[in-house]
């Protein structure tokens, strides 16, 4: 399968720290989905697509690893790749790099979940082109 890379800068600001001087665990989780939902929308498949067809990203599953502390006002490139799509279930890796150096990495176990239904469906074509997957 061939998936394309998506890249996401941005710079680690004060409301992600806690009381250590660097980012949160929890904070961890929303820079990743801010990442993921800046590629989807970018590849037509933000919020009003998702209202429009009813159907929506979801997180099965998360592995998620701290390697390297990240502190305010450092910059931070979010790396995002499919790494599998297997019938309904789809496999999504982030990683958080400073200079190159990964600080963190996440695996996501995803699918497109129908809102109506409220189960998993199939992965459309659209679906596959915003999450990078090349045919």
């Amino acid at each position: 399968m061939n998936a394309k890379i998506f890249y996401y800068p941005l710079i680690i600001k004060e409301i992600y720290l806690d009381t250590f001087g660097h980012i949160n665990n929890a904070s961890y989780l929303i820079l990743f989905e801010e990442a993921r939902w800046d590629f989807i929308t970018k590849n037509n498949f933000g919020l009003k697509k998702i209202q429009e067809t009813g159907l929506g990203p979801t997180i099965l599953e998360i592995k998620l690893a701290f390697l390297k502390e990240l502190r305010l006002r450092e910059k931070i490139i979010i790396e995002t790749k499919m790494l599998s799509y297997e019938k309904k279930i789809g496999t999504l890796s982030q990683k958080m790099l400073r200079d190159g150096e990964i600080c963190c990495e996440a695996e996501f176990v995803i699918g497109l979940f129908n809102l109506v239904e409220r189960k998993l469906v199939l992965p459309t074509t659209d679906w596959l082109y915003a999450v990078g997957i090349e045919n």
